[in-house]
């Protein structure tokens, strides 16, 4: 069957033919799409450090976004049936520490997790695969059209779940009818993930502002302006932001330039919130003990963030869904490219460079 691989921690990648359906468990998936992520690129292109074949295996499939329709299912199987619309889980547990034991990988206390197309494990780039039902989250046919976008989004469901979770330290932190309608969030960087956690933000109630070092393309104002988000041109930092709009409670940043960040902590109100999403392993910043004391004295919280597990894929298939009925000219432009397997040419440069204007390209092997 065909797949695409890689040798990490080599550069390169190749559609080819493989003997061994991977995987295992008593459902067999034929693969339908498979979305295309800055961390496939990164392991494609040789930069992503983490990158590791499965065990005793040579290669690696790359993919952890994926959709594929059931094939086959083993007697005992509820839930499932042959025909359904799956969606795979892409960290799965070390089978050790109790968080990995109640599903919640995400939380892995060994850092023995595997991750599906990117470390210990193969991803979903091929054309059949098996798993176990535990694994697979079931894809309303309403919304395939979009639907990929499920994966990326459930690491940003858990993201924002983290940052409320984390401001109830503060007595209270919604306004005074109950809302966060009163609370605005500085998203920095306005690709795949900026848009998406943009759109999160807004389902909450939050005012949102993106930022980039520039102005927006025609295809950035349909987006954010169709759902009443603001615009911040950051080339020049954010002192402008703090000053004539007050700031922000929220800074979430997905670009992980430490240099951006520090910028932009100027902006970030008492009793505010960082979330750190992306990580970039080239830039630098000076932090100096005066910013740790700013941080300390300004009472402000910095949280890591990172994958979603079963219940933020579902909740991100019930905003999608969402998004498509409140906001349908703006989820029409949020699948900006497919490409087809057989153009074996045309999927390795995807694989290599990312588009100018991309938030998501799709492979479809239909």
């Amino acid at each position: 069957m065909k797949a695409i691989i890689v040798k990490p921690p080599r550069p390169g990648a190749e559609i080819t033919e493989i003997q061994r359906t991977p995987g295992k468990g008593p459902v067999l998936v034929k693969i339908v799409e498979n979305g295309i992520c800055g961390t496939d690129r990164e392991i494609v292109n040789g930069t992503f450090s983490g990158a590791q074949a499965p065990p005793n295996e040579d290669y690696l499939i790359l993919g952890h976004e994926a959709i594929g329709v059931v094939e086959k299912i083993e007697k005992g199987v509820e839930d499932l049936e042959v025909g359904d619309l799956v969606m795979p889980i892409n960290r799965r547990g070390c089978g050790h520490c109790l968080n990995c034991l109640v599903g919640r990988p995400d939380f892995c206390e060994t850092g023995g997790f595997v991750e599906a197309g990117i470390t210990g494990m193969h991803g979903f780039m091929v054309e059949y695969f098996y798993d176990d039902p535990k694994y697979l989250v079931k894809v309303p046919k309403a919304i395939a059209d979009i639907a990929i976008l499920a994966q990326p989004l459930s690491d940003l469901e858990k993201s924002i779940e983290e940052i409320l979770t984390v401001q109830r330290r503060v007595p209270v932190w919604t306004c005074d009818d109950g809302t966060y309608n009163c609370r605005t969030a500085l998203v920095i960087g306005s690709g795949a993930i900026g848009t998406l956690v943009t759109l999160l933000l807004r389902t909450y109630g939050f005012k949102v502002i993106v930022a980039n070092r520039r102005d927006p393309t025609p295809r950035e104002k349909e987006i954010f302006f169709g759902v009443g988000a603001k615009w911040y041109n950051s080339a020049n930092g954010y002192e402008e932001l703090a000053r004539d709009m007050g700031g922000a409670d929220i800074i979430f940043d997905t670009t992980g330039r430490v240099d951006v960040v520090k910028s932009a902590l100027t902006a970030l109100r008492i009793n505010g919130i960082l979330g750190l999403f992306g990580f970039s392993e080239a830039e630098r910043a000076e932090f100096t003990s005066a910013d740790l004391k700013q941080l300390i004295y300004r009472n402000i919280a910095v949280v890591g963030l990172d994958n979603g597990q079963k219940p933020h894929f579902q909740q991100a298939l019930v905003h999608l869904a969402a998004w498509k009925a409140m906001w349908p000219d703006v989820t029409s432009k949020l699948i900006t490219r497919v490409v087809e397997i057989n153009n074996k040419d045309t999927v390795l440069d995807a694989l290599r460079h990312r588009s100018p204007g991309e938030i998501k390209i799709k492979i479809s092997w239909q």
